[in-house]
């Protein structure tokens, strides 16, 4: 797949600059794997590699949304979209799907989960909502993915988890917002909904420690997790509050708090009071977050939680960690793959195999 050269415009103090050349590409020594709409309108889990060639494609009955790789296997994960009930497990060498793993009655997926450090255990986040509560479920990835437990998830709406360095805590990311299949994606407590980062305890789920924004932040839903090796968190959020409000839209764990991260007032405007995904990149050093509602893509310091710089990239959502520090591959509903740090972008096409609309989260394994 051909680069193509053309750059976005990169503001707010980032260089624009083209790779020198015989620079290798920060999609290097990868692979990657993401939901997507095919041109004919069906959903696939699609991975793709270094280049942006795509090694297969697996039909999915509905839209995907997150996705993992197993630790020490060469197994892979994608999960439905909220309020789906499936996840793929496939072979990451050809699309050969091992199981289909189906939410327990009463429950449906929240679209993320994450693999424990061994690979051993599938952790799921998911709604029961005949009760209103959210809850982990816990798979054995060992022995055909049988469901081995469920514990409480801290809170309402649980969508993003994560392990935390040394594998013995699970981050996890309650949105606050409550829904029920009955209803679909509809939110029916925006009025007085409780958003946290729950610590929780891998090994049977005891709750050890829960973060809250302020009250009058309290329509800001936490959305998406990247944990970084130091134990540092950086979240990004969206606010369900009027659509007039500027807010902080990211924030990070560390030390035991919360701490708001803040744009300039221009770039908040920009993000429309959505944002669709993060990453961390590979040294731990810089994240970035995408805001596709308004078509712009940020970076941020993790080490001072400073803004960076953003890019403009229409529909962008799906970001990850690329090879080298401070590189990014962020995925487009327009079809692009795009290579980004916080000084310079380029992008490729993959038209060649027919149009296609990247979904919400791409995963680098």
């Amino acid at each position: 797949m051909a680069i193509d050269r053309r750059q976005f415009l990169i503001g707010s103090g980032a260089v624009i600059a083209a790779p020198a050349p015989g620079t290798a590409s920060a999609l290097q020594s990868s692979v990657y794997l993401s939901g997507a709409r095919t041109g004919t309108g069906r959903h696939a889990a699609i991975l793709f590699d270094a280049d942006g060639e795509i090694q297969w494609r697996v039909e999915l009955p509905d839209r995907g949304h997150g996705s993992a790789f197993r630790p020490g296997s060469p197994e892979a994960v994608i999960f439905a979209r909220r309020p789906g009930t499936f996840a793929f497990v496939m072979e990451r060498s050809s699309g050969v799907v091992n199981s289909v793993i189906a939410a327990p009655a009463n429950r449906h997926f929240y679209g993320h989960g994450t693999y424990s450090a061994d690979g051993r255990v599938l952790f799921t986040t998911e709604n029961d909502f005949a009760e209103g509560r959210g809850v982990v479920g816990v798979w054995d990835a060992v022995d055909g993915y049988a469901r081995l437990a469920e514990f409480d998830g801290g809170g309402i709406g649980p969508h993003d988890i994560a392990v935390m360095p040394g594998g013995r805590v699970l981050a996890v990311a309650n949105g606050g917002i409550l829904t029920s299949p009955e209803t679909g994606r509809h939110k029916l407590n925006i009025a007085d909904m409780k958003p946290n980062l729950a610590l929780v305890d891998a090994a049977d789920g005891t709750l050890i420690s829960s973060h809250a924004l302020p009250a009058d932040l309290h329509k800001l839903s936490i959305r998406h997790m990247a944990v970084v090796q130091s134990g540092a968190i950086i979240i990004a959020m969206q606010y369900e509050g009027p659509r007039e409000d500027r807010v902080p839209l990211v924030c990070r764990y560390q030390t035991g708090r919360l701490h708001l991260m803040s744009a300039p007032g221009p770039v908040t405007e920009a993000m429309k009071n959505y944002c669709g995904s993060v990453a961390a990149d590979s040294a731990g050093q810089v994240a970035c977050v995408t805001a596709p509602r308004g078509n712009i893509s940020t970076f941020w310091s993790i080490a001072d939680g400073r803004f960076l710089a953003s890019a403009g990239i229409e529909d962008g959502c799906g970001v990850c960690a690329a090879h080298g520090g401070g590189d990014f591959v962020i995925s487009s509903g327009t079809g692009r793959l795009v290579s980004a740090k916080p000084s310079a972008i380029t992008g490729t096409s993959a038209s060649h195999v027919g149009k296609l609309a990247w979904d919400n989260h791409v995963s680098r394994g």
